[in-house]
């Protein structure tokens, strides 16, 4: 597993995607475990690591129909004898048929067996005679015990299906779908829910989808900032995009990771503040993801990396910006060698992989359009709507104002947008009927109105709040009373969002 130099002609990622393949089993899973992992491996290796050909061997049929009939009985039965006989999917963790159901094409899905003590010890050890300086981090002790946590985490279908029957519980709060347990039908052991029809990412990426990928943005951030969890094997082919007027669809999530409650509003804030270009709070934020706390020397340190590292050269590729800016944090943060938690780098790593998508949609034609920043905005409005009683408390909405947080980030990014779109449609008129004066398409004003109220608000909110408490009493309570009515008239202006 010697990799080449860079002189032998065969590119710097070749030889260690092919050593993978051939050894298969365990490296293949750390394969997988690699791909995008921008903080341990340059972009030579991340494209070739893509181009890995495996196929992993599914449950077989008969042995996933005893499960049915010894965990469900005759419903069991039933499922085993409309069972397709080819898998649906086969992946590092589970294995799923198709099936029929009360006249409904439903998803079998099972757990493959863990992965033996002495086949991780005899890979650990197989690993480590890795050399070459630009791949040998990837060997490291605190890696390969990142790798078994990840690995680990999906082996009982338990947890999968806790976060399943909670999504389940709540999908008018989300703005993506995800698979929906049929109750009756599933167990610890085995996972059944509706098959959804639709056309996977990955087809749509290569027809220049940038849209499917800013839904997949959407998924990633949605997850973080609303339900406290990271898919830590974001896969775009377990993503379609159904028939029209239908939403954006998950099909599987088999790796879920919890996020700590007191880590999302600083996720958050994080996330705004890269969209921002704000290095020092990003930094600052960074830092409190990784450890739980804030240290002042870490932080500067960071920061300080932060300025020095270039952005990793993507030839003939364009790149979102945002994904960049991701990217270089994380590789930053990486050379300060502290122990970051799974969740943080699976959530850059979902991040770093919207951006390669992206830049592959627009090499086949799509529009050169940020993502990340794209999504982001909804997923804003979406907080606002289910965190409405937090901000009853002025304390809580002091809280999100620091800095032009998440809320006032993607207030004024929505009202620029809507203001530049105003300004081009009055340009577009004029030149097309010579100078003459024609009112903006009602559509187009009634949406820069939205925008431009919306700004107001957050101004009004935060000025009053933040300068309320000093005044006496009768003006302190006249503001409060300002602050409260301006926070009632923004949830109407963001329902009202389309």
């Amino acid at each position: 597993m010697a990799v080449p130099s860079r002189g032998d002609g065969r590119g710097p990622g070749k030889k260690l995607k092919d050593s993978f393949e051939q050894l298969g089993g365990v490296y293949l899973a750390f394969a997988e475990f690699l791909l995008w992992r921008a903080d341990l491996l340059g972009v030579d290796y991340l494209t070739a690591l893509r181009q890995i050909h495996h196929t992993i061997p599914p449950v077989p049929r008969d042995t996933v129909a005893a499960l049915l009939r010894r965990e469900l009985g005759r419903k069991g039965d039933e499922l085993a004898q409309r069972m397709d006989t080819e898998p649906v999917w086969s992946t590092l963790s589970r294995t799923a048929y198709l099936s029929g159901y009360r006249g409904t094409k439903v998803v079998v899905q099972v757990a493959r067996e863990p992965v033996a003590e002495s086949d991780f010890a005899e890979f650990e050890a197989g690993i480590r005679f890795l050399g070459n300086p630009e791949v040998s981090r990837v060997s490291a002790p605190r890696i390969l015990a990142e790798f078994r946590q990840w690995l680990r985490q999906a082996e009982s279908c338990v947890t999968e299906r806790s976060y399943l029957e909670v999504l389940g519980r709540n999908k008018s709060q989300t703005l993506i779908d995800y698979p929906a347990l049929i109750p009756e039908i599933t167990t610890d052991s085995v996972l059944c829910w509706p098959w959804v029809e639709g056309e996977p990412v990955s087809s749509l990426v290569r027809r220049g989808s940038v849209e499917a990928v800013t839904q997949v943005a959407v998924a990633v951030l949605e997850q973080y900032c609303s339900l406290s969890l990271v898919d830590a094997e974001l896969d775009w082919d377990a993503m379609v995009m159904p028939a029209a007027g239908e939403r954006f669809t998950i099909r599987r999530i088999n790796r879920p990771l919890a996020v700590p409650s007191p880590l999302v509003n600083i996720g958050m804030k994080y996330v705004a503040a890269v969209l921002e270009g704000n290095a020092s709070t990003a930094a600052q934020m960074l830092v409190n993801l990784a450890l739980g706390k804030s240290t002042g020397s870490l932080e500067s340190a960071l920061l300080e990396l932060m300025s020095a590292i270039e952005p990793e050269l993507k030839v003939d590729l364009w790149f979102p910006g945002s994904a960049a800016a991701f990217e270089s944090n994380w590789r930053a943060l990486a050379r300060l060698e502290i122990v970051r938690p799974l969740y943080l780098n699976c959530l850059h790593r979902n991040l770093i992989a919207t951006g390669y998508w992206t830049a592959e949609a627009v090499s086949a034609g799509g529009a050169a359009i940020d993502t990340i920043t794209e999504a982001h905005w909804p997923v804003v409005g979406r907080v606002l709507k289910l965190n409405a009683s937090q901000f009853l408390d002025p304390a809580a909405v002091t809280e999100w104002s620091v800095g032009l947080g998440l809320l006032s980030f993607g207030a004024m990014r929505e009202a620029n947008r809507l203001a530049e779109e105003v300004r081009d449609n009055n340009l577009t008129i004029e030149v097309d009927l010579g100078g003459a004066q024609q009112a903006a398409p009602r559509s187009a004003k009634r949406s820069f109105r939205t925008g431009a109220l919306i700004a107001c608000l957050l101004i009004a909110i935060l000025a009053t709040l933040r300068w309320g408490s000093t005044l006496a009493r009768p003006a302190q309570v006249l503001m409060v009373t300002v602050a409260y009515a301006s926070l009632a008239a923004l949830f109407w202006a963001v329902a009202k969002i389309r």
